[in-house]
């Protein structure tokens, strides 16, 4: 199955680009949530923490249409 059936069916799934993010990233990530925690709180943690899903969700999507985008345009330039 392409990739461009996956999409169509739903069956493309995203996720898997993120789970790829090097080790010292994660460590950097780990080390400042622990730091927010740590100066502000569980509590405010988890009281933003819906937020701050719906933040990423819209910018990991912003991204894809993007990328989409580019595809198109530099399939366009082809024909």
């Amino acid at each position: 199955m392409g990739t461009l059936e996956k999409i169509y069916n739903g069956d493309y799934d995203l996720s898997k680009a993120s789970e790829n993010l090097p080790f010292s990233l994660r460590l950097k990530e780990r080390a400042f949530w622990d730091a927010i925690e740590e100066g502000m709180g569980k509590a405010f943690i988890e009281r933003h923490w819906d937020s701050l899903c719906k933040i990423e969700h819209f910018r990991d999507y912003a991204n894809f249409r993007e990328g989409f985008r580019l595809g198109v345009s530099l399939m366009m330039e082809l024909m």
